[in-house]
């Protein structure tokens, strides 16, 4: 494949082409396809830098034959003169010669194109031309943005797969378009032709512009389809003050990378060619192309446009290197050369010591003695280091055994004030409640005493009255009855049956009277009744209020826990955040504090997330030191930062063992239901609270069936479970112990409002508060039935109030008729009254006398009924108010003896967990003198092993050495051959020990110079293989890819009747055109193209340009303004045969932009997508 540094043959592209040359004959017959620099295939095996640039090559401004058509078109004086002007060709090169082999492989030029010509006829049939191509799965664009580019605010058009035609009014963003896809894929904003860099882009008055393309990327061939999806979306960020940069995002938008790199693999990966000036041929670029190109021009758009340039670049880099190499090899032979003669002469000193081998003998023996000797002191001072490891066991066998009896201890205190808390708690609520009743029945008693003073002052004063009522009418009567004498003997016994009318029809009125008071008096406790319904239905609805903010809080922490991701540090005073952050900055510590504990957690059973945060307390809140200068510096930071709740625990590094101090495995404690994220966070919670052997049950009848019945199990020291059973689990518990002291259960109450502080799967807890939900959910509904039969009572009793209310109206009635009925019988009686009507007047007093004595009567007859039962409710209240008041006191001792005994059990288990602490202490320094001790005795025996191995390796086994023998007399012995030795070795110029490591090392430099300079030549010779290959395969290139060109060229030209050939110069690097447009004319040869017509001009233009698409291998093609020089005949013909080629290539995608219309041009169909842009000044009129 060309552009890659290997020998594989270039192999065939596992898409489907219809360009596919056809594969039988001799072996120069290649797929064209496969003669392009950047085939689609894995990325990985695919060259992704590129040495040289195209583009580069595009910078030259003057042609090499000099020539320019308006020149040729001047006249022969203005050629002739532009031929003086042109600079000579430069000599060829090396390299030139090398690739172009004398360009013999040019020789074959009618027998190439006639394969070509039946390649052709072969792919492109008649039955064919006109159908539809196959839609490529990727590696075309669907859709470009434009934000703040040019002169553009926001421009978006979305592309058709196959053919695109962009159609709109100079100022509406066609050629913007072109120049986003060149700029958003990575291209330079030099290759654009409209501006010198990427700030020149922006809007002006913006700051910043956005560019995006989206690629499909669908199909087999996909570029990592699992990540970006069915497409990739480009984005090319750019400022007007310098800077830019590329997101690539998946077809949901996500940012996949930032990074340029990977945008070149995409690019590369679908062969994009963005540089390439003939993959998007800009306004300028098809301007100069189309109408303005030289023969030299025109060849070099040819050979950039097909990449045979870009290859020619990368394969004299190549040969660079390998003159460089090729140049290295004279310095390599000369060091060859160099280290021999060194080697040679070390070794014929070598040879002039070897007379020394007596000496070298004794030497032999005195070294092994002297080593063997040091190495038996080595071995005496580990028998000491290993006396003193032996001693260390019983010493740490003795603390742990102190430590155990601490812990046991302080574990029997904790109880102790777990048990003492309790009562505490009780004897607190039973407190309350007795001042509670203390103050009810105070405030009761004071309300009796004051209403029975009342009474009291009424009864007086009703007694007075009612005398003096009793009295009046007595008198009264008497006058009465004088008068009544004093008529009767006037009128007769007629007066006297009047006299008896009126006093029946008054007893009636005073029966009837009487019968009404009875009835108002008799309402009695109704209102009572009602008025206590009503409390006790206010008291129900403020437990569902209650209830209904439980539910809202409950269901706020289901939404809190569904919505977002809880901080760690929720469950914590405000400011821990900031003091771990000055512990992260801090660099004072030994030893990095941990903290809060609670953020090292993570509970596996979220149901005991209330009753564990209740049972640990502060501890949660706690950080944990090793040391007291940490502790000290702590301190410090935690008044910097405002903590005041979070406690400093001294611990130490030495993990614990808890081998065979847990319960069961049948059995659930604190301990496995918690994840510690550091064991020293684990072990200071079993040291403070005992958690490995605090069991976790439930249901509260198992919990005591395992404490209170039967024998306790072994390692259990306290039951936890839920006060209500397991369908109540919350913040409500039971701790449950039994000891010799007695059993226990003391309650453990969590703080609703208290966030967590350990973590926990977030889904767990969800479905936990939706349990708490539904339990206060059904709650709540028996609580409003409750409701309900409270609110039916108090209709009861108000129907009762009303039934009683319309009897009294029924006896106010009969009372009224009563009235009438007397006023009749005393208008009757006044027709017997005298003159003077003295007994009438007295008559009209009688009644209101009488109704004043009786009222008197009944007023003083209640106030003493209701004095005598308040005298009862006062001597009640008095008793009640003095047993509440001795219960409060009682209550209140109970209190005070608790607490005070609660205090003192905490100040000894402060003094206790000091003890633990320094007990634990006391084992981690046993443990660490143990452990420096075994590393003194395994550095020893270490050091006594390595100097035993190197012993063996340099003197051999172990030999007995004299008992006379000391270090000194074998030093000596030592010395003295040494000298005898050195003696020999001055008259050799050297030592043998000298000169061994010199000959070692030049043995190592020849080696590697002579291997250095194998491997230079290997190299060399793969390079030149490699080249020879490869220029190989680009002489095949330049030959297939030329006759290729040429027969599509004529093809093209037959369309419309034009004969001409296409005449490509490779020695002199030129490429012209000859025409001829009217096919009738048998005679003769084709005209230049200087002769032609605008139109004809043009149309031959379009003609080289397809022929050369047709040897390209990017998927894209884009022109820009392709009909701007041509007349409407031309401009259809040629938009025709654009359309027909495009249709007849496979998974390519073409965009062509022409600023006139496109309807009714050309055979449109199905495949072929029309885009209007608007108008720039109807865009205008529409912002207005």
């Amino acid at each position: 494949m060309p552009g890659r540094l290997d020998n594989r043959p270039a192999r065939k592209r596992p898409r489907a082409d219809t360009s596919q040359a056809d594969s039988e004959g001799d072996d120069d017959d290649y797929d064209v396809d496969d003669a392009n620099p950047s085939p689609r295939n894995d990325a990985s095996n695919r060259k992704r830098a590129r040495i040289s640039d195209v583009r580069q090559q595009n910078a030259v401004s003057a042609d090499q034959d000099g020539s320019d058509p308006e020149d040729d078109a001047a006249g022969p004086s203005n050629r002739h003169r532009a031929n003086e002007a042109a600079p000579s060709s430069p000599p060829k090169t090396q390299f030139d010669q090398l690739r172009d082999g004398n360009f013999e492989h040019l020789e074959y030029e009618k027998e190439d194109d006639a394969r070509a010509t039946q390649r052709l006829t072969t792919r492109v049939r008649p039955d064919q031309v006109g159908e539809f191509q196959k839609v490529a799965d990727n590696g075309i664009i669907e859709s470009i943005t434009c934000v703040n580019f040019m002169c553009h605010e926001r421009l978006h058009c979305d592309l058709g797969p196959l053919l695109n035609f962009i159609v709109g009014e100079n100022g509406s963003g066609k050629s913007a378009i072109l120049t986003a896809i060149t700029l958003c894929l990575g291209g330079k904003a030099s290759s654009t032709n409209r501006g010198g860099s990427l700030k020149s882009f922006v809007k002006e008055g913006c700051d910043r512009a956005i560019l995006t393309v989206k690629i499909k990327n669908q199909g087999q061939n996909a570029y990592e389809q699992d990540l970006y999806g069915d497409s990739i979306i480009i984005e090319r960020h750019f400022g007007n003050a310098g800077g830019t940069g590329f997101r690539l995002k998946s077809e949901m938008g996500s940012v996949v990378s930032k990074k340029r790199d990977d945008v070149d693999r995409i690019v590369e990966f679908y062969a994009l060619q963005v540089d390439n000036p003939l993959t998007v041929l800009s306004q300028d670029n098809a301007r100069q192309f189309l109408n303005a190109s030289s023969k030299a021009q025109k060849y070099k758009f040819f050979v950039d446009g097909v990449q045979l340039q870009q290859l020619n670049n990368d394969y004299q880099t190549i040969q660079e290197s390998l003159d460089q190499m090729q140049a290295k090899v004279p310095d390599q032979e000369e060091r060859v050369k160099l280290t021999t003669e060194v080697l040679q002469d070390l070794l014929r000193k070598k040879e002039a010591l070897k007379g020394n081998e007596k000496l070298r003998k004794q030497k032999t023996v005195l070294l092994n003695h002297l080593s063997w000797f040091q190495v038996g002191e080595f071995e005496k001072e580990l028998r000491e280091r290993e006396l003193v490891l032996a001693e260390a066991e019983p010493r740490i066998a003795e603390a742990e055994r102190a430590f155990e009896l601490a812990t046991q201890k302080y574990s029997t205190t904790q109880e102790k004030i777990s048990r003492v808390g309790a009562a505490v708690e009780e004897a607190q609520a039973e407190l309350k409640e007795a001042q509670a009743r203390a103050d009810e029945e105070s405030i009761a008693s004071k309300g009796t005493k004051a209403a029975l003073q009342h009474i009291q002052t009424e009864e007086r004063d009703a007694h007075s009255n009612f005398q003096a009522a009793k009295n009046s009418l007595a008198d009264h009567k008497r006058k009465i009855e004088a008068e009544e004498t004093r008529l009767e003997q006037a009128n007769g016994e007629a007066h006297s049956r009047k006299l008896r009318e009126l006093e029946d029809a008054k007893k009636k009125v005073a029966d009837i009277g009487q019968t009404l008071d009875e009835a108002r008096n008799s309402e009695g406790d109704l209102p009572k009744n009602l008025e206590a319904a009503k409390k006790k239905v206010a008291g129900v609805a403020a437990e569902i209020q209650r209830k209904r903010g439980e539910i809202h809080a409950v269901q706020e922490e289901i939404k809190h826990l569904e919505g977002s991701q809880p901080s760690p540090f929720d469950g914590y005073e405000g400011t821990i955040r900031q003091l771990v952050g000055a512990i992260e900055r801090e660099r004072g510590f030994q030893s990095k504090p941990i903290g809060p504990l609670g953020k090292y957690i993570q509970l596996l059973k979220p149901e005991w997330s209330d009753v564990l945060e209740a049972l640990f307390q502060r501890d949660l809140n706690a950080f944990l030191v090793t040391n007291k200068a940490d502790m000290r510096l702590l301190q410090t930071l935690m008044h910097q930062s405002n903590v005041r709740n979070s406690p400093i625990l001294l611990g130490s590094n030495r993990a614990l063992n808890l081998q065979g101090k847990e319960p069961d495995d049948s059995f659930d404690t604190v301990l496995r239901a918690l994840k510690f994220e550091n064991n020293q966070v684990r072990d200071q919670l079993v040291i403070s609270a005992g958690i490995e052997q605090i069991v976790l049950i439930p249901e509260r009848k198992k919990a005591e069936d395992v404490v209170f019945n039967g024998g306790k199990p072994r390692n259990v020291n306290a039951v936890l479970c839920f006060r209500g059973g397991r369908g109540s689990q919350g913040s409500q518990g039971l701790r449950l112990t039994s000891s010799n002291n007695g059993i226990s259960t003391a309650p453990i109450s969590g703080n609703k409002n208290q966030r967590p502080r350990m973590k926990g799967d977030s889904g767990s807890r969800v479905a936990m508060k939706k349990e708490l939900l539904h339990r206060i959910e059904t709650e709540y509904r028996a609580i409003e039935s409750q409701h309900r039969l409270l609110q039916q009572d108090v209709q009861r009793c108000s129907a009762e109030i009303e039934k009683h209310k319309k009897a009294i109206k029924v006896l106010e009635t009969n009372l009224r008729h009563a009235q009438v009925n007397l006023d009749k019988v005393e208008a009757e009686l006044d027709q017997f009254d005298g003159a003077d009507g003295r007994l009438q007047g007295l008559m009209e007093q009688l009644p209101e006398l009488e109704a004043s004595v009786a009222h008197n009567a009944r007023q003083l007859a209640s106030l003493r009924v209701a004095k005598e039962t308040k005298i009862k409710e006062a001597d009640e209240a008095i008793a009640k108010s003095r047993a509440a008041k001795i219960e409060m006191k009682d209550a209140q001792a109970r209190v005070e003896k608790a607490t005070e005994k609660l205090k003192g059990l905490k100040g000894s288990s402060r003094i206790e967990l000091v003890a633990k602490n320094e007990a634990e202490a006391h084992i981690t320094e046993c443990v660490k003198h143990k452990e420096k001790a075994q590393g003194k005795v395994e550095r020893q025996r270490q050091y006594v092993d390595e100097m035993v191995q190197q012993a063996t390796e340099k003197f051999g086994s172990r030999m007995e050495i004299p008992d006379d023998e000391t270090h000194a007399s074998l030093e000596k012995q030592y010395a003295v051959v040494m000298a005898r030795i050195a003696a020999q070795s001055a008259r050799a110029g050297m030592t043998e020990e000298e000169l061994n490591p010199l000959l070692e090392q030049a043995t190592e430099e020849h080696n590697e110079a002579v291997s250095t300079l194998r491997s230079i030549k290997k190299v060399n010779d793969y390079f030149k293989k490699t080249l020879e290959l490869r220029l190989d395969r680009w002489r095949k290139f330049q030959r297939l890819i030329s006759a290729q060109s040429r027969c599509n060229f004529v093809y093209l030209l037959s369309e419309r009747g034009y004969r001409g050939r296409l005449i490509i110069d490779h020695r002199r690097k030129l490429l012209d055109l000859q025409i001829e447009p009217d096919n009738t004319q048998k005679k003769g040869g084709e005209r230049s193209t200087k002769t032609l017509s605008g139109g004809e001009k043009s149309f031959s233009s379009i003609c080289l340009l397809l022929s050369i698409w047709e040897a390209m291998s990017s998927p894209l093609r884009c022109l820009d303004e392709f009909d701007v020089f041509m007349d409407n005949v031309n401009r259809a013909i040629s938009t025709n045969m654009l359309i027909t080629a495009a249709r007849r290539s496979v998974n390519r995608q073409y965009i062509f932009i022409t600023p006139n219309a496109i309807e009714g041009r050309g055979s449109l169909g199905r495949d072929v997508k029309v885009i209007r842009l608007t108008d720039p000044r109807q865009r205008l009129l529409a912002d207005h």
